[in-house]
C-alpha cells in the first residue's frame, strides 16, 4: 500500500522503509532510547508497518504487532519534531486502523503522554492492569 497527500508518502512497504532512520525516530523517544538498530530492524519484519516520508526523508513511523483476527497492538508511534502540529499522525493512525491487517481486530495501547490525542479517535482507558515482564537485552 503507498498513499499519497501533497509531497508525502505513506507506505507499509517495507523495502522502501529506511531502517536506520526509522531507528534514529524510534531511540529518540523515552521509551525506547535503549533498542538498537538489529532489535529495532527484527521489530519491523514482524509487525505491521507504516512509514511517513517526503521524498527520501524519513518523517514518521508507527507499527503494530496482530494476530490479524482477535488483537493488535500498536506501538512505536513516532513523528518527527518538526512534522507534528500538522495533523500528520492523525492521518497516520487511520490509515493504521483501517489497513486489512488490523481492521477486524481490537486495538491496543499504552501511553505516557498522548491519551487525548487517541482519544479523539474512539481509544478509551480500560480497567484492567496492563503489565509487563522485563525480558534480557539485546548484545
Amino acid at each position: 500500500m503507498l498513499l499519497t497527500r501533497d509531497d508525502l508518502i505513506l507506505t507499509d512497504e517495507q523495502n522502501r522503509f529506511d531502517v536506520p532512520a526509522i531507528a534514529a525516530l524510534i531511540q529518540n523517544t523515552y521509551w525506547a532510547s535503549h533498542r538498537g538498530v538489529e532489535q529495532i530492524a527484527a521489530s519491523l519484519r514482524s509487525s505491521t508497518c507504516l512509514a511517513l516520508m517526503r521524498g527520501e526523508k524519513t518523517l514518521g513511523f508507527v507499527r503494530a504487532i496482530t494476530d490479524h483476527s482477535v488483537n493488535s497492538y500498536i506501538c512505536d508511534f513516532v513523528i518527527a519534531e518538526e512534522c507534528r502540529g500538522q495533523k500528520l499522525g492523525t492521518w497516520m493512525l487511520e490509515v493504521l486502523m483501517a489497513h486489512p491487517d488490523l481492521v477486524r481486530t481490537s486495538q491496543l495501547l499504552i501511553t505516557k503522554d498522548a491519551a487525548a490525542f487517541y482519544e479523539q479517535h474512539g481509544f478509551a482507558e480500560h480497567p484492567y492492569v496492563c503489565m509487563k515482564r522485563p525480558t534480557q537485552a539485546w548484545s
